[in-house]
């Protein structure tokens, strides 16, 4: 398993608790809006305008996300980063036993083997 906390990344971050509490809170107060008594136009702008609101919400949303799936993908690049480089560290460190081992077992000039 793996226990390097770059692959798992930072799984407590608040940025989805943060989205939804904005995104229910406006559309709350949309439903606020046309169920609260008005004139037809005085409700239809007050929908436009929390329709900005929610639009803006969103965007800034969106960038958040944006930026935390970059992030998450240069971590993910960096956990790959690190697994290559100790792969290449594992395979020579094995390159280097198994010629020592090699080395250990040809025979001795001057000395017959036995069959």
């Amino acid at each position: 398993m793996n226990d390097n906390p770059k692959f798992y990344g930072n799984r407590g971050s608040g940025s989805s608790a943060a989205l939804g509490f904005v995104v229910g809170a406006l559309v709350g107060a949309g439903i606020g809006l046309l169920l609260a008594p008005g004139t037809g136009r005085e409700t239809r702008r007050r929908i436009a305008d929390a329709g900005g609101h929610l639009g803006n919400a969103a965007r800034d949303a969106g960038g958040r996300l944006e930026n935390a799936a970059r992030d998450r993908l240069d971590q993910a690049r960096d956990t790959v980063k690190d697994f290559k480089q100790d792969a290449k560290s594992a395979l020579e460190a094995g390159r280097e036993a198994f010629e020592a081992g090699q080395k250990s077992h040809e025979p001795r000039q001057g000395r017959d083997r036995k069959a």
